[in-house]
């Protein structure tokens, strides 16, 4: 207990950190150095509610004077026509499609410390700055033809100079560097605008992420008095992952809140709790899929159910040994420095873990100022969908061994095939949602409805794991056979030296002692 205390200890201060780091993140600042090639840049994108109005305040300096500044201009687009203007070469034919455009005018401010990166202290530049703020209305230009519909739009604001690609005088265009603030107005009961920063596709997210604290706070409360009945006696580490997978979803959901709440206000809200909240929702996922594959693979089964499944030999068969326990895989590989013990399983195991971590954090190298770890329109989430793809081929073919062992009773062959269906929708619900939004939604809808879709995924699987190691004997036919329900005394080993000889003789610890509770690991 005293261990567990020190861990609870700990992570309150990690979390804490955190906490009191300032954000250093502000996705609307940024650096533009515009040239022939390159005519326009984008600034920031932001969502509008319908009816509502967006509110910008841009402020520049120019490191330098920018000697031509006549077709300096910033615009704004909306998602109607950023499609087609992605697809237009030629700046002059982009600019009739933006939605309105604003000139930028430098006022000469003297020579100040340039304090660009690279630079040195004592070095200095003629600084000339520009301020615009604006108010626009959704939908925009209610005159113009055709005219557009009413509902939540992507606003994007961008910095052009289309002279660039008719005059060559690149190295006469200076580093610009800029920093905008976007505002969300929303109609009250009164007519007025009220502003705040929460972007339109947020609506409705900190509802969801309150009922995914209670939700996965009430899993974790009936996990843990499963826990505390049986103190002093026996009870499988299964039960312990499955409640810190419960509570790692809860914690990403109260890190987003947290941010939400602060963006909301400031702006910027609190970068370290948005990237604490996608790395808590990577080890949950994780959790998930090594529990999904190790049960699928015939971990908490008894050894003579599991056997030798598609044959002694089978390549497939080799790579399953590495997930049928995962706990005592870890626990023995770091226990004895990688010495001993079964280490393609520890590696396995750990591979899937720090896999989920990478794509989180591979994630927040991207511009956005909410975490994009399921966003299929960016890298780490088309990885993420891979990842899952493969993941679900592994947990089939464990499902499958453990049904063609032939030695599988005929009411566990019914419970797996049932289990095996429900395994692989979580596997591939996440792909599949992530197409469907991409490819059917409208783009102002595809974030809350990827954001739903995962978040209910994710409850689902949590609420099956938590009823597979709660349940009573009379629930299903595993709930009879595995070991997470077995409670008798003597009919394990005594101390986590004690190791049972698994497949090819691969030693590993099967107990893990925690005062007078006896952690099974088989």
């Amino acid at each position: 207990m005293r261990a567990a205390s020190d861990m609870l200890t700990r992570t309150f201060l990690l979390v804490a950190f955190f906490l009191l780091t300032p954000s250093s993140a502000n996705v609307a600042s940024g650096k533009v150095h515009l040239n022939g090639e390159n005519t326009e840049s984008t600034l920031v994108k932001f969502s509008v509610s319908p009816e509502g109005s967006v509110k910008f305040d841009l402020n520049i300096t120019s490191y330098g004077m920018y000697e031509d500044e006549k077709e300096l201009r910033v615009r704004v687009y909306v998602d109607d026509e950023w499609p087609k203007l992605r697809r237009t070469p030629l700046c002059s034919d982009k600019v009739k499609l933006s939605e309105r455009g604003f000139p930028i005018v430098f006022d000469y401010k003297g020579s100040m410390p340039d304090d660009r990166s690279g630079k040195k202290k004592t070095d200095r530049a003629e600084m000339y700055t520009a301020r615009i703020q604006r108010e626009m209305k959704n939908p925009p230009n209610p005159h113009k033809k055709p005219k557009k519909k009413d509902r939540s739009r992507y606003f994007y604001f961008t910095v052009d100079d289309c002279s660039l690609e008719r005059f060559s005088h690149d190295s006469k265009v200076p580093d610009i560097m800029y920093t905008i603030s976007v505002e969300n107005g929303r109609k009250s009961s009164s007519g007025e605008f009220v502003y705040d920063h929460l972007p339109a596709d947020e609506d409705g997210i900190a509802f969801l992420l309150v009922l995914t604290i209670l939700f996965s706070g009430a899993l974790a409360m009936s996990l843990f008095h499963k826990l505390a009945r049986t103190f002093g006696g026996e009870v499988h580490v299964a039960i312990f992952i499955v409640m810190a997978a419960c509570l790692t979803n809860g914690l990403s959901a109260l890190c987003e809140l947290i941010h939400i709440w602060a963006f909301t206000y400031d702006g910027h809200g609190n970068f370290s709790l948005d990237a604490l909240s996608s790395h808590f929702e990577a080890l949950s996922d994780s959790m998930v899929s090594l529990i999904l594959l190790s049960i699928g693979g015939g971990w908490t089964l008894p050894s003579d159910v599991v056997g030798g499944g598609l044959g002694k030999d089978a390549a497939a068969n080799k790579f399953m040994k590495g997930v049928r326990n995962p706990a005592g895989s870890l626990l023995d590989l770091i226990s004895s420095g990688g010495g001993s013990g079964d280490k393609k399983g520890g590696i396995v195991a750990l591979s899937i873990i720090f896999a989920h971590l990478g794509l989180s954090q591979w994630g927040r190298t991207f511009d956005d100022d909410f975490d994009t770890y399921h966003a299929l329109e960016h890298p780490p989430g088309r990885a993420l969908m891979f990842l899952r793809f493969i993941l679900g081929l592994v947990f089939v073919t464990g499902v499958g061994m453990v049904r063609s062992a032939g030695r599988c009773p005929p009411s566990l062959m019914s419970f797996l095939t049932k289990f095996g269906l429900v395994g692989l929708s979580y596997f591939a619900s996440l792909p599949g949602i992530s197409m469907f939004v991409g490819s059917v939604l409208p783009y102002h809808q595809r974030h809350q409805a990827l954001h739903w879709g995962a978040a209910m995924v994710q409850a689902c699987s949590l609420c099956s794991l938590t009823w597979l190691f709660i349940g009573g004997s009379d629930a299903s036919a595993y709930h009879r056979l595995s070991r997470v329900g077995t409670h008798a005394e003597g009919d394990m080993t005594e101390s986590i030296a004690a190791s049972q000889h698994m497949g090819q003789g691969s030693g590993r610890p099967t107990m893990w002692r925690l005062g007078k509770t006896k952690i099974r690991l088989d």
